[in-house]
């Protein structure tokens, strides 16, 4: 019988897991069912100082619906250390979030990876500045796919 591949766990953190890193968890899984790989991922969000109970802002899901990405209404998840163990890469928003993961070995940010700036944060503001957010991590996913995949293949 051939073994099982493990997938390749990717998760992205922000500050409260309703706007930026969900909004990034379902946009790469889009990306990756485009690109026939997404049964070779694990793809998940959490935010540093995420509520228990929250779930996606308003905007972020009426963002995600504009730009016809299929999305759940998610409750926010706190990041833990165990997360990071669990992944294979850690995505942050900014240097700030990657800072504040603690001792993680396996991180980036969006700006690692081709981002001008840190990922701005849209919480509170308008469906505008969702979408320009979503654009700004959409920018970077090509390069965030071929590092996974460097990784993936121990190159």
């Amino acid at each position: 019988m051939a073994e099982k591949k493990k997938k390749f766990g990717v998760i992205f953190v922000c500050t409260g897991n309703t706007c930026r890193s969900p909004m990034a968890e379902f946009m790469f899984k889009a990306y990756l069912k485009e690109k026939g790989a997404l049964s070779d991922y694990a793809v998940s969000s959490a935010g540093l100082y995420a509520r228990r109970g929250d779930t996606l802002s308003e905007n972020a899901d009426k963002a995600l619906a504009f730009l016809g990405v299929n999305h759940t209404q998610k409750k926010a998840r706190i990041f833990t250390a165990g997360m990071a163990l669990d992944s294979d890469l850690v995505v942050a928003m900014s240097e700030r979030h990657a800072i504040e993961c603690g001792e993680v070995n396996n991180i980036c940010t969006f700006e690692d990876i081709g981002a001008i700036t840190p990922i701005s944060d849209p919480y509170g503001g308008s469906l505008q500045d969702y979408l320009n957010c979503a654009a700004q991590m959409r920018a970077c996913f090509d390069s965030l796919y071929a590092l996974c995949e460097k990784i993936r293949n121990g190159k």
